[in-house]
């Protein structure tokens, strides 16, 4: 379990990086061009790595198989990608992170509610100390230095 707690914080910190990676490449080439080198390479890097995985044996009927809506997660990126860029060229990277923190919080408890049926009163006191915790910082983060 900690190998994986360990990846899920990786993870955090890989997106704020990558986040401001694109943004800085959205900076010179601009919104729609800066997204789609993004996603030509990580199309290009995700190719290759289902090649060697799969050991060069890819199974295209598979992709047919798969549900419609299993394909909306790329759709959905691209606009989270889209609007992560634009509101980084209004907002500071903190403030960015803790919106999409808020956001993602947001989505988990929707999904477990009713997609899952899987909420308790546990899930709702840590996020909630996790949501007042955010909002602390963001307070004590505003606060004039004495």
């Amino acid at each position: 379990m900690a190998f994986i707690l360990t990846l899920a914080f990786i993870n955090g910190c890989a997106t704020v990086v990558s986040k401001m990676i694109n943004y800085r490449c959205t900076k010179y080439l601009g919104t729609n061009n800066g997204s789609l080198v993004n996603y030509v390479v990580a199309s290009v890097l995700s190719f290759i790595l289902l090649a060697i995985s799969s050991k060069f044996s890819i199974n295209l009927y598979s992709f047919s198989q798969a549900p419609w809506w299993a394909y909306l997660g790329g759709a959905f990126g691209i606009v989270a990608f889209i609007i992560s860029m634009i509101t980084l060229s209004h907002l500071k990277v903190m403030e960015s992170t803790i919106l999409l923190l808020t956001g993602q919080l947001t989505a988990g408890i929707l999904f477990d509610a009713f997609m899952f049926h899987n909420i308790n009163l546990k899930k709702l006191l840590g996020i909630l100390l996790v949501a007042a915790g955010i909002i602390w910082d963001n307070k004590i983060s505003h606060m004039p230095e004495k």
